[in-house]
């Protein structure tokens, strides 16, 4: 639940643009007003939307910001660093990787003014995806020629973010030595740990059971280190015309090999299609076929791609991790019963069952 709905908008209002006066000068007479929140927005980040004016050059200049703010009481991931997202992003933006950004303004560490650290960018024209995907009215009812577009164009935001050379803009910050070598090693540790931390003690029998898969079925890591986006879909998309302009939610950045990022965009495409197993949707017409996704994406990283199907069930078992945690968040709302059964039996846990041929969470 978006934490806006408990501020004040005239209150927040107000605070942003006492906020504005400090960084820009009181001479710049900022105004905030048209404060809301977008109905996308989730656990992991408290997000409000505003229309900011300030006097700059002698003229009223108009910018509609986005205020990302870190949550208080919603922690979704395991040991978040909330400046981690703008750190990354604003390191693309002055090293001019190419990567497709919202224009970033400022990082605010100091918690007095909305009760924890925000950072600010400029509002990116353009619709989001919503979830389940597959049932964006604006996507599934664009033509096929448009689908096509709009996967492509998503691909290649991704590629860049590939291309990226992480070791010359120093990004090497990314990499947590203290759970093993960056990598597989690493994005193992870490959700391990991030499961028991999420479960609470009750088991997820079939993230349990994708566990030991993974383990068993674990691949040599043999592919160059890039940067990873680490929340690689669609839905983190902002578009135009069936064509990506900005590449949003970098909390899950990390370094590893480009199949992390790609097994993610993959399985979503699995999860929001067959993976509803109650009622599974259509992809898109447009959309092109897994081979032919994985032939492009192949030439655009200039190498083969390795062991994808363990990367969409690690992506898959990472995601029924984080529905073991929102699953309590949400409990904690008031907006379930104590006694649901969310965190156990979900999308993500039924879409992994049928990958692996286990048996439904529900039976």
């Amino acid at each position: 639940m978006p934490e806006i709905v408990q501020r004040d908008p005239a209150e927040v209002a107000e605070t942003v643009a006492r906020w504005l006066a400090t960084h820009l000068g009181e001479a710049a007479a900022p105004e905030v007003g048209e404060v809301s929140a977008p109905m996308t927005t989730g656990f992991s980040n408290e997000t409000i939307m505003c229309r900011a004016t300030w006097i700059e050059g002698g003229r009223r200049a108009d910018r509609r910001l986005v205020v990302r703010v870190a949550p208080t009481k919603h922690l979704l991931f395991l040991e978040a660093d909330f400046s981690l997202q703008y750190r990354v992003m604003l390191t693309l933006a002055e090293g001019d990787a190419g990567v497709l950004l919202p224009p970033l303004r400022w990082f605010e560490a100091d918690d007095s003014w909305l009760g924890a650290p925000f950072f600010l960018m400029d509002h990116v024209d353009g619709v989001v995806a919503g979830e389940p995907t597959y049932d964006c009215a604006w996507l599934v009812e664009g033509t096929p020629a448009e689908q096509e577009r709009l996967w492509w164009s998503g691909l290649e935001a991704m590629a860049q973010v590939h291309r990226t050379d992480w070791r010359g803009l120093r990004l090497d910050w990314l990499i947590d030595q203290q759970r093993g070598p960056p990598g597989i090693e690493q994005q193992l540790a870490y959700y391990r740990d991030y499961l028991d931390w999420a479960d609470e003690g009750r088991p997820v029998p079939v993230a349990e059971a994708a566990w030991e898969w993974l383990l068993a079925h674990r691949p040599e890591q043999h592919q160059e280190l890039v940067l990873c986006w680490g929340d690689s879909r669609i839905g983190n998309i902002i578009w135009q015309d069936f064509t990506a302009q900005a590449v949003i939610d970098w909390e899950m950045a990390t370094v590893g090999p480009a199949e992390l990022d790609f097994g993610w965009w993959l399985y979503f495409d699995r999860q929001f299609s067959e993976g509803m197993v109650d009622e599974p949707r259509e992809r898109p017409a447009g959309f092109p076929s897994r081979e032919e996704t994985i032939d492009r994406y192949a030439e655009l990283l200039g190498r083969p791609l390795h062991d994808l199907f363990w990367y969409e069930v690690f992506a898959g078992f990472r995601f029924a991790v984080i529905f073991a945690r929102l699953a309590e968040l949400i409990k904690g709302s008031g907006l379930l019963p104590e006694d649901s059964d969310m965190g156990w039996n979900n999308i993500a846990t039924q879409c992994v069952a049928e990958m692996l041929e286990l048996p439904p969470p529900a039976g």
